[in-house]
């Protein structure tokens, strides 16, 4: 549960902390709770990526995660975009890519695509196996995250420390599809 929390609370948080000067304090606060949490964020460098759903393609900063333990913990990239420092009034969209550890993540060359959510699992964690998530405020998004599924088509592969998706499905709970490629440096 708390892998699933955290995503959404740093979602938040920078979501609302964009162009203004509390925005630092917001993002300081979020990342010592997320420390709290055993989560260490990575924004020091400015690493710009991007991504497209359904033929919109869009650019945004990114950061890197790691759950708990460096070395054994789960690595995630994160790239979000920004179209305005109003977020009650712009389009803000999180592509978020979690990984069993950063080394599972730069050399594993059989990606696999987790179809039950926007987090790994807890338990039996198997090398290999990628958990996608897409949400966004704006642009169509609405309440759900748009996560892999058994129907989930399209690749993801690392190349360089660049997370490449080509073509690849992403569904909500209610049914609702994004197709999504992106390359992501990290």
């Amino acid at each position: 549960m708390k892998r699933v929390m955290l995503p959404a609370l740093i979602f938040s948080a920078l979501l609302f902390s964009c162009g203004d000067h509390t925005g630092k304090k917001v993002n300081d606060t979020v990342t010592e709770k997320a420390a709290e949490a055993g989560l260490t964020v990575n924004d020091e460098e400015e690493k710009t990526g991007k991504f497209s759903f359904d033929g919109k393609e869009v650019s945004g900063k990114i950061q890197t995660q790691y759950f708990g333990d460096k070395e054994k913990g789960n690595f995630s990239v994160l790239c979000q975009h920004n179209e305005s420092d109003d977020p009650m009034d712009a389009n803000h969209e999180l592509l978020q890519v979690i990984f069993l550890t950063e080394k599972d993540a730069t050399g594993n060359p059989d990606l696999k695509i987790y179809d039950n959510g926007s987090s790994l699992p807890m338990t039996e964690p198997k090398p290999g196996i990628v958990a996608v998530s897409l949400s966004g405020v704006g642009n169509g998004f609405g309440d759900e995250t748009f996560t892999g599924s058994e129907k989930s088509t399209g690749s993801i592969q690392v190349n360089n420390r660049t997370v490449i998706i080509k073509d690849l499905v992403l569904y909500t709970r209610s049914g609702d599809k994004r197709t999504v490629s992106a390359t992501i440096p990290f």
